[in-house]
């Protein structure tokens, strides 16, 4: 092993990681049992309250127990790794595509690969042209949550407000959603473009051109990037989804100052999260500017989900505090740069041995974070928390079930694949410690992509993150394979 100064600090950080968490491991076993949520009027928390509140609204059947999602919690003077994907993280399918020992497997690419993939195959936009609605048509598409604001946009038609925009990306997400797969072609426009089309020009105007802190704005924006993820369009997603971070920002920033109703405060808070996840999804595959919105993340608190039943409020918060845990497994294992980062990745998968001191400390470090997502798992209700094995879900909230199913093979892929790689680089001398845990990698690989074929069978936002994430496993395996 390297004894140079580099090397030393490292595992300085290591063993500081190793004590950080023995410390607090009593704290993770008594996570909190009463519900210690905000007051309505205080929806913005401290920066040091840093644990998970309860989502209220819940019938109290649901809430014996005053439900928790596991999270690391911590004293405000420990320096715990923030709940952002960091710059240049080396997480990403791309990323692996340029490891030596994949290289070997598959051959050269570059390192954006996906992002030229994606940008060379330019989304088509026809001149905006009148769009007749069929009113029965559109009735089936909305939601009746939606039924005020649609019911104006039918009387009055399509306009250039903001409010009709909102109601054309609705209509979008509808027509796509119930589109049967097998009747798309290759070539052909994707379901609901005509009505995106014709709410892009409003959306893009206002996006750069109002400060109104009318909620539509961010909410049409939300929902057309959900759209563009939808037909698989990963930029177009992540351009929609960033000017509704910046602009939910601005509105957060004036709360003090404007008087919402607890309607408008339950909207911003679900807007926000929902921005959280979406905006993850895309910047861990793909190199693209933040919005800073994550840095928020552990001062907003989580949505009452009123309106919605127990399977998918429950399903969102717990997609919720899974997507903080790879957030921070991305900055713990995969920082692209030594200077801020704990370690290194790029010591976890290009160097030809361990030493025995940071073996068992990177050991430690990995399995206790594993022990979070066991806990995260074991905290959600038992008529949501999905199965670990590969059988098919078949209660009514299987696709619920099976995106949290999808999320946690994911996390303890990315948790255990620096020792996979190890191990395919020094084939036939690694330890058995490093084997075993590369052996859990290769498992939650295999089980992943069995959980996302049925996900992957229609259309869903998940498609492309997805997709990417199947080929990165398939990588893993072959390389673990040979």
């Amino acid at each position: 092993i390297d004894t140079s100064g580099g090397t030393r600090e490292i595992l300085g950080k290591l063993n500081n990681i190793e004590r950080i968490l023995q410390d607090h491991s009593s704290l993770i076993s008594d996570i909190r049992k009463e519900d210690n949520r905000a007051s309505s009027n205080d929806y913005i928390r401290s920066s040091s309250d840093n644990t998970i509140s309860h989502a209220a609204g819940m019938p109290s059947n649901t809430r014996a127990s005053s439900w928790t999602l596991a999270e690391i919690q911590h004293d405000s003077d420990i320096n715990v790794p923030p709940l952002t994907i960091p710059p240049e993280h080396k997480t990403s399918s791309s990323y692996l595509l340029g490891l030596p020992e994949v290289k070997s497997l598959v051959g050269e690419y570059p390192a954006d690969l996906f992002f030229r993939l994606e940008s060379k195959d330019p989304l088509s936009f026809e001149t905006q042209q009148p769009i007749h609605i069929d009113q029965s048509h559109a009735t089936d598409l909305v939601n009746s949550e939606f039924w005020d604001t649609f019911s104006r946009f039918i009387e009055s038609g399509p306009d250039s407000s903001i409010e009709s925009a909102l109601c054309m990306v609705v209509l979008a997400i509808g027509e796509v959603t119930l589109t049967p797969v097998e009747s798309l072609s290759l070539g052909s426009s994707p379901p609901g473009m005509q009505y995106i089309q014709h709410a892009m020009p409003t959306l893009l105007f206002q996006s750069s051109w109002s400060f109104s802190l009318n909620l539509a704005l961010p909410q049409a924006l939300v929902l057309s990037s959900i759209y563009f993820a939808y037909i698989v369009r990963p930029l177009q997603s992540w351009r929609m989804i960033y000017s509704a971070a910046t602009i939910l920002q601005i509105q957060l920033s004036r709360h003090a100052s404007y008087q919402r109703t607890p309607q408008q405060r339950e909207s911003i808070i679900r807007l926000f999260w929902s921005c959280f996840l979406v905006e993850c999804d895309r910047l861990a595959e793909l190199e693209l500017p933040r919005s800073g919105l994550q840095q928020l993340a552990d001062t907003i608190s989580l949505p009452e989900c009123t309106n919605l039943d127990i399977v998918h409020s429950t399903s969102f918060l717990a997609e919720i505090s899974v997507r903080k845990l790879l957030n921070r497994i991305h900055n713990l294992l995969y920082q692209s740069g030594e200077k801020d980062s704990t370690f290194s990745s790029t010591s976890l998968t290009v160097r030809n041995d361990f030493g025995p001191v940071d073996l068992s400390a990177l050991q430690s470090f990995c399995d206790e974070l594993h022990t979070q997502l066991e806990l995260w798992h074991s905290s959600i209700p038992d008529n949501v928390r999905p199965r670990l094995d590969t059988e098919p879900l078949t209660t009514n909230s299987n696709d619920r079930q099976s995106i949290l199913r999808i999320r946690y093979f994911a996390a303890r892929h990315i948790l255990y694949r620096p020792f996979l790689l190890q191990v395919i680089n020094n084939y036939g001398t690694s330890p058995s410690e490093l084997i075993d845990r590369a052996c859990i990698c290769i498992e939650s690989c295999r089980k992943y992509i069995h959980s996302t074929t049925s996900i992957l069978a229609k259309q869903s936002q998940y498609t492309w993150t997805f997709s990417v994430s199947y080929v990165e496993k398939t990588k893993m395996l072959v390389g673990g394979a040979g």
